[in-house]
């Protein structure tokens, strides 16, 4: 099986990856109105742009075809140049879900993709967050040596995606300004992920606590920090 293939099980087949995008539904769901424009950057296998489709207008793009041969419908399909597959139209959501780790140059993708922003528009962005890997190798992984080397700045590789350029939220907002600041981030995958007991995760007993726990981690100001993802939100600068 290839690492798409694996990454594909993931999200699909496995209760840890329902829980991911479980809570990142409900965060988008909670800002993204009905009939907004929206374009999921980088959309992979589509499954958050089938989620968004049931009540808003989307165009996905995601230029790797190995992704594409797996990928679900119900959206407008973009692939190939972005610049010229998309032309000029403008969004009031633009999503970068696990994106500005693999792009060689995150600011100059950020800028071309804000102006396709409609006025009072907005970015969806979801990073990884190194100190939540720091958690992540520390526990899950049973690793402290791998823990101290990511807490100390090791570079860090994606078994699907290869080399990630972690970055933070300054770097972020310096990358949006002057047009767009971080105005909402919530935790994502805070807890859920560091228990190795997949049996447990399969039940519905655990679904439902472990959500109900994820939801309030989300918005405490501490436990997002070590959170494995965070997902920011922009707003136009005033």
């Amino acid at each position: 099986m290839s690492n798409i293939e694996q990454y594909h099980q993931y999200v699909y087949d496995t209760p840890w990856g329902a829980m991911f995008y479980r809570l990142l539904w409900e965060q988008l769901d909670s800002q993204v109105p009905d009939g907004a424009r929206v374009l999921d950057f980088g959309s992979g296998f589509g499954h958050t742009a089938k989620h968004l489709a049931a009540r808003a207008q989307v165009t996905a793009y995601e230029p790797d075809a190995r992704m594409l041969a797996l990928a679900e419908g119900g959206f407008t399909q973009a692939s190939g140049d972005w610049q010229a597959a998309l032309g000029d139209p403008r969004f009031d959501w633009i999503l970068l879900h696990n994106v500005l780790e693999y792009v060689p140059d995150p600011t100059a993708l950020v800028g071309a993709l804000g102006a396709h922003l409609a006025p009072g528009g907005h970015f969806s962005i979801v990073r990884h967050n190194r100190l939540g890997h720091v958690y992540a190798a520390a526990v899950l992984s049973d690793d402290p040596a791998q823990a101290l080397a990511t807490y100390e700045q090791a570079p860090l590789a994606s078994q699907s995606f290869g080399d990630m350029n972690l970055y933070d939220n300054d770097q972020l907002n310096a990358w949006l300004a002057p047009t767009q600041r971080i105005t909402t981030v919530w935790g994502l995958r805070t807890v859920f992920g560091l228990s190795a007991n997949s049996g447990v995760k399969a039940t519905a007993a655990w679904q439902a606590q472990m959500a109900a726990l994820e939801r309030k981690l989300a918005v405490d100001p501490i436990a997002r920090e070590t959170a494995f993802f965070q997902h920011v939100v922009t707003s136009a600068q005033a």
